[in-house]
């Protein structure tokens, strides 16, 4: 029994000491990444104690950022070479992924193993940990929104000038087509249960709603001026709208219903929910319009010195993260308390792009 003890002991003690290394990032929950748009480096941030960790120099400047949690990758392109760029946050290594076109986005498979990479009328999906090609995707048309629906059985790719949208099933290439929306649309939204396909609708200010599984329209809501790109919560259970002059509204997602309306401080520049989903916050110039999903109380509006580029909910739905224009230095917001907490410095000239392995953030 003793000799079993101490090798449970022992065993424990390793793990620990071994989750503790330093630089090795390995919890998605709780780093995060921040690229630089003057020089090829990286920022590591520990959200867990809102500080400046490390800094990672990267082979290239990054136009697109992802983490892989599961295989501790950080993969990213730069706009201007036809390749995908690969770091291993565990070992500390950067390889290449060469592609037949310049890579426009790219986005995780649930699983993070695949990598669908958007290019020019084609999308290819590899494994970058493995440097496999597993498959292409052609007979689209550029410029177009992707997305692996939460459980990555299927990808979606949405034509930005027609709302035609390719569902491509993963495990077998089947190809089926709806179209959310017509002409002119946002990039599309999946609703974390893969329930809903959404997209605003430019050519009358609307927003179109697509039941996947009824295969038909399920509502449409219109605005007086132009809608932002629609946000579900990462519960799939509200809907949040917003438009260019400040209009919004939270939609009950099972009945459609309109269960709030605002009046937001400015046109939106991003939304997002938190504090396990009873919070949305839609940020404008200038500020932060805080208000609850469910309930009649009035927006809470919270003044910024900066206007934020790239905002994150962390994984628990407490905290706020944002670069800003202007300022080496993340905004910081705690949702459940309603209090703006100490900026955290990254160190870099110009922080932009802002990753992490786990966020609250599913739908989109």
């Amino acid at each position: 029994m003793n000799k079993i003890l101490f090798s449970l002991l022992l065993s424990f003690l390793t793990f620990s000491s071994y989750a503790d290394i330093a630089g090795r990032y390995d919890d998605g929950a709780r780093w995060a990444f921040i690229s630089d748009d003057d020089s090829n480096n990286v920022a590591v941030i520990d959200t867990f104690t809102f500080s400046y960790t490390d800094q990672i120099e990267l082979k290239a400047k990054p136009t697109h950022l992802e983490v892989s949690d599961v295989q501790d990758i950080l993969v990213y392109i730069d706009g201007k070479a036809p390749t995908v760029y690969v770091y291993d946050l565990v070992q500390k290594t950067h390889w290449q992924m060469k592609m037949d076109d310049i890579p426009t986005e790219i986005t995780f498979h649930s699983d993070e193993a695949q990598l669908a990479v958007a290019m020019p009328d084609r999308v290819d999906i590899i494994k970058p940990l493995k440097r496999e090609y597993v498959a292409t995707i052609t007979g689209i048309k550029s410029p177009f929104s992707m997305n692996f629906d939460n459980g990555g059985y299927n990808l979606y790719v949405s034509e930005s000038q027609s709302g035609k949208t390719l569902i491509y099933r993963n495990h077998d290439g089947q190809r089926s087509y709806i179209n959310v929306g017509d002409g002119n649309v946002s990039e599309l939204t999946l609703s974390p249960d893969a329930r809903l396909a959404l997209a605003s609708q430019y050519s009358d200010n609307s927003v179109v709603v697509w039941d996947l599984s009824m295969e038909m329209t399920f509502n449409t809501f219109h605005f007086n001026s132009q809608p932002w790109r629609p946000y579900v919560s990462s519960d799939s259970e509200y809907i949040v709208l917003a438009s260019k002059n400040g209009q919004a509204q939270v939609v009950e997602s099972w009945g459609g219903e309109v269960v709030k309306e605002l009046k937001l401080t400015g046109a939106p520049k991003s939304i997002r929910t938190g504090w396990i989903e009873t919070i949305g916050i839609i940020e404008s110039k200038g500020a932060l319009d805080i208000f609850e999903l469910a309930t009649d109380k009035p927006v809470q509006s919270v003044s910024l010195t900066n206007d934020l580029r790239e905002v994150v909910v962390v994984s628990d739905s407490k905290t706020l993260f944002a670069t800003q224009e202007g300022s080496s230095k993340l905004f910081v917001y705690n949702i459940r308390t309603n209090e703006v907490l100490k900026e955290i410095d990254t160190k870099l000239s110009k922080p932009h792009l802002l990753a992490m392995g786990i966020t609250n953030t599913v739908c989109h």
